[in-house]
């Protein structure tokens, strides 16, 4: 399905949103961070009761990442794998909400996991700057995982010529979910701009149906950032959308683009298009959102978020029908001259304690051996040694295609900023935005304000 080739193509469109990798980010904040859950920790299935095959070693390690539900699942099928061909024991320990501050809380307490799934590159390079992460290279070589991952999933790990990580896992997230079959009963199609998304919202919300289910609240603010992105790419050039969350040079929040996303943003809060209007958006939670399109109950007819949304669906209905009853589209576009540009996230495999354990499951997830138990659980690796074919489910497929056709690639906008920007300053903002659409000015004001100080 995927060749060699579209691989490079995808590399070449994508790369110059990674070129500023190296670029200075802020030390995470001084200020005590106050963790309200501790992580759940789920040990995986045991190793089989056998001799451990030679040189395993006998120590269990603790891997952590944020993901909870089906996502856990898939990612605990690579770490039986793993201790089935090792006999090494792994903890898997879900930090779902606010990973950055625990890993800060525990690097601080002397305890951090072995090693860490991170979605955010920003932090990671706090991480690396601070030294507290392993230099991959000092037990495997560049070829090997270049075997594995096209250069600009390898480009985002690299900080000050080191590489400290790699993307295991991706998605796009410029997939725009709707209720298929009600589409196709009410003869709606799905909107290619924001024009004709607004006309078919207001036919929708006269017909007594709500548009959409989002979830927005303090735990789940990250999903309001990742409409932003997807306005603003539709506004700006991909160097222009990089300068502005990469580095913030050379464009301002205040600049007449940005602002002309952030109103673009207040058209999918408009009264009536949300289920629980301002208040259902800033006290939900995200996997519920999910349950209010496609659950066994449904209250609207759109979803926006990531591709991951066709593993989590797992969790609330399980005998729902891909493509014929749940599809995507891609986000509407904004200004027809930047066309369809597709953003995208990424969890990065980095190691904070050395040991000849934690480099055996580094070595193992970027085998094509996990590459392919990881795809048959319809999770999205840009391991490319993947073979296609494990995959079931056609719209891991459809993502697949929607990825390496997109002209234009841009990495997740929040996660490349400073994590006081990008993880705080911006997901207040955004709230006050949906609670007062007409704020835009303000807002665009006080986000350059904070920008000014998270940058420095």
């Amino acid at each position: 399905m995927l060749a060699r080739k579209s691989w490079f193509v995808f590399a070449v469109l994508i790369v110059l949103v990674l070129i500023a990798v190296g670029c200075a980010v802020p030390a995470a904040p001084s200020a005590p961070v106050v963790v309200t859950a501790p992580p759940v920790v789920v040990t995986a299935t045991p190793a089989p009761a056998k001799a451990a095959p030679t040189g395993a070693g006998s120590k269990s390690i603790n891997v952590a990442a944020t993901w909870g539900g089906a996502e856990r699942d898939a990612f605990l099928a690579v770490i039986d794998a793993f201790t089935a061909k090792t006999g090494i024991q792994v903890n898997y320990e879900s930090m779902r909400n606010n990973m950055g501050a625990i890993l800060r809380t525990r690097v601080a307490g002397g305890n951090p996991p072995d090693i860490a799934l991170e979605p955010r590159p920003g932090e990671v390079a706090e991480f690396a700057k601070a030294g507290n992460l392993v230099d991959l290279n000092t037990f495997m070589s560049q070829a090997d995982l270049q075997k594995a991952f096209a250069q600009p999933y390898l480009d985002l790990g690299n900080i000050g010529g080191k590489q400290y990580g790699f993307i295991f896992k991706a998605n796009s997230k410029s997939t725009f979910w709707y209720r298929a079959a009600d589409f196709k009963a009410n003869g709606w199609t799905l909107p290619k701009n924001l024009t004709e998304f607004t006309a078919l919202a207001d036919k929708m919300v006269a017909a007594g149906k709500t548009p959409m289910a989002t979830d927005g609240s303090s735990g789940s603010a990250w999903v309001l950032s990742d409409y932003l992105e997807n306005t603003a790419i539709r506004r700006m050039t991909a160097q222009q959308y990089n300068n502005l969350y990469l580095t913030h040079t050379g464009i301002a929040w205040t600049d007449p683009a940005p602002k002309q996303a952030l109103t673009d943003f207040t058209l999918f809060f408009k009264p009536g298009y949300q289920v629980g209007g301002t208040q259902g958006v800033l006290a939900g939670t995200f996997p519920n959102m999910i349950a209010q399109v496609f659950g066994p109950s449904p209250k609207a007819e759109m979803l926006y978020e990531g591709g991951f949304v066709s593993v989590l669906v797992q969790d609330v209905n399980k005998s729902i029908k891909p493509i014929d009853e749940m599809d995507f589209g891609i986000f509407p576009e904004g200004d027809a001259q930047y066309g369809d540009p597709v953003m995208g996230g990424g969890d990065m495999a980095v190691m904070f304690k050395d040991s000849p354990e934690a480099r055996q499951f580094i070595q193992y997830i970027i085998s094509p051996e996990a590459a392919d138990v990881y795809a048959a659980t319809n999770t999205i690796s840009p391991n490319k040694q993947i073979d296609t074919k494990k995959f079931t489910n056609p719209l891991a497929l459809k993502e697949f295609q929607q990825l390496i056709n997109a002209k234009t690639f841009v990495f997740d906008g929040s996660d490349m900023a400073p994590s006081a920007f990008g993880g705080d300053h911006l997901f207040t903002e955004l709230q006050k935005l949906v609670q007062n659409p007409g704020s835009v000015d303000t807002v665009a004001t006080e986000l350059e304000n904070f920008a000014k100080n998270d940058y420095k």
